[in-house]
């Protein structure tokens, strides 16, 4: 395992010292060697010295996933300085040591057998949102609702994950602005702007902020952005222009949330049922996939490749992607713009689902504190709201051109809509039921539902009863 470790910039003590003596004034800064502060945000938390601690932060292998959490150094990348400065400032508030170790695999669930057997190695851990619930039916993890230092109405969590992850007082894993990721990883739509241009079509900023961009609005612009440009009759992914690039595992579980369904929803009891299957999610599906039947769309199956991406070469009107691809397409020839996935009819609300490949907060049950280590989490969570998670939207508004502004409202609208659906990172059979639909030849959701009904309400069972000691 690859061991990294964050030296102090400055003396913490005397930073404590220093915020401790103008605690409660509204008008007083701080500074920790990394530039004046107003930490007057962070009055609430219970600043302390916590003598040296080591808060031992595990996350997954790779740049984008121990990145999201450590900076050694400020390198000039903004996002990276953000993270740094946020880490500095948290260590000098509570006179503590930050460090981060990398797991063995992007899914590894391991770190279970050091926690089965009392091995107090981690305060936190950060893992795939589907390996997190892998520890929390395991009994390895804390159950939040006991934590008192962690403030979960505070506008730097997540108020959806609360509430869907709450289930009969349990309450194991967490997300909020500790993380880039659930802005990362969720669903956006992207356009390319030369193509509106050369077909003299208004940007749709007005109709996402009019609550007007819906899917038939969507259907009707893929099916003008398509074009054969070697005009020999076909349509290939090669070489022509499509009006809509997704894959299996992006608009067809993204288009469910789309019309406010849910794989699992909680009854008016506050207890969770699988509730897939509607008459809406029926006309969901049968919609979606009439649209990608025709020739506008690409829907790539997982096992073709193609000679380059179609959006970032600039063949394709549109493609949805996780709003974090934005920082990759900065190169691209044409420029780009970002909205939210459109809403299924304008009586539904706009629901950006995050993708499965996301990071959860979770905290072992070896942690030798749980309070103490609440106040750390907390605080990186409210000053990574302040410093982090602006870096991330300068870094995503900035296209080939300038800065986007009109996207700024749109990734507004993307942040306050992020759900996070149960069903769809808990594991059972019908969580990729989007995919599974895509891979069909005839992607009928009735059909598919019957086959896999039985199997789904036994994982459900058997989830509930592992993780909130239902049944």
């Amino acid at each position: 395992m690859n061991l990294k470790k964050v030296l102090c910039v400055v003396l913490a003590l005397v930073a404590v010292v220093a915020l401790a003596s103008c605690k409660g004034d509204k008008d007083k800064k701080s500074s920790f060697g990394l530039g004046e502060q107003d930490l007057s945000y962070l009055d609430y938390i219970g600043i302390e010295d916590m003598d040296g601690y080591e808060f031992r932060i595990y996350c997954r292998p790779g740049t984008g996933m121990i990145g999201d959490q450590y900076a050694e150094e400020e390198t000039g990348d903004i996002i990276n300085d953000a993270i740094y400065r946020r880490n500095k400032t948290v260590e000098a508030l509570f006179n503590i040591e930050i460090t981060a170790m990398e797991s063995s695999d992007n899914k590894a669930a391991d770190a279970t057998n050091a926690i089965l057997a009392g091995d107090d190695q981690f305060d936190i851990i950060l893992p795939h949102s589907r390996t997190a619930f892998q520890y929390a039916v395991q009994n390895t993890l804390v159950n939040f609702n006991e934590v008192k230092t962690i403030h979960k109405d505070k506008e730097w969590w997540s108020r959806d994950i609360v509430d869907s992850a709450n289930i009969n007082g349990y309450l194991y894993v967490l997300d909020g602005d500790i993380s880039t990721h659930r802005l990362e990883y969720g669903f956006t739509m992207f356009f390319n702007k030369r193509i509106f241009d050369e077909l003299g079509l208004d940007y749709p900023y007005q109709k996402a902020i009019d609550g007007e961009w819906t899917f038939d609005e969507f259907s009707k612009l893929v099916k003008q952005g398509a074009k054969d440009l070697n005009g020999d009759g076909l349509m290939n992914p090669d070489d022509d222009q499509y009006g809509y690039y997704t894959w299996p595992t992006f608009g067809p579980i993204e288009v469910l949330y789309s019309g406010g369904q849910r794989i699992y929803s909680k009854d008016t009891q506050g207890i969770t049922k699988l509730t897939l299957n509607t008459a809406k999610t029926q006309e969901i599906f049968s919609k979606f996939f009439s649209l990608c039947s025709s020739e506008d769309v690409y829907l790539k199956p997982g096992s073709v490749t193609v000679k380059e991406d179609l959006f970032t070469s600039g063949r394709a009107m549109f493609a949805d992607k996780g709003l974090g691809s934005a920082k990759g397409m900065r190169s691209m020839n044409d420029d780009f713009g970002i909205l939210p996935w459109p809403k299924f009819t304008k009586a539904d609300k706009y629901n950006t689902v995050i993708n499965g490949h996301a990071s959860l907060l979770v905290m072992p049950i070896t942690v030798p504190d749980y309070d103490k280590s609440g106040k750390i989490i907390e605080a990186l969570c409210a000053v990574g709201n302040k410093e982090v998670i602006p870096a991330f939207y300068d870094v995503s508004l900035k296209t080939k051109f300038s800065r986007d502004f009109e996207s700024e409202k749109m990734i507004d609208i993307v942040r306050d809509s992020l759900i996070y659906d149960i069903g769809y990172i808990s594991g059972n059979t019908v969580q990729g039921v989007g995919e599974g639909l895509a891979n069909q030849a005839n992607p009928d959701f009735a059909s598919f539902y019957a086959r896999n009904e039985s199997k789904a309400l036994s994982d459900l069972s058997s989830f509930l009863k592992s993780y909130a000691k239902i049944g």
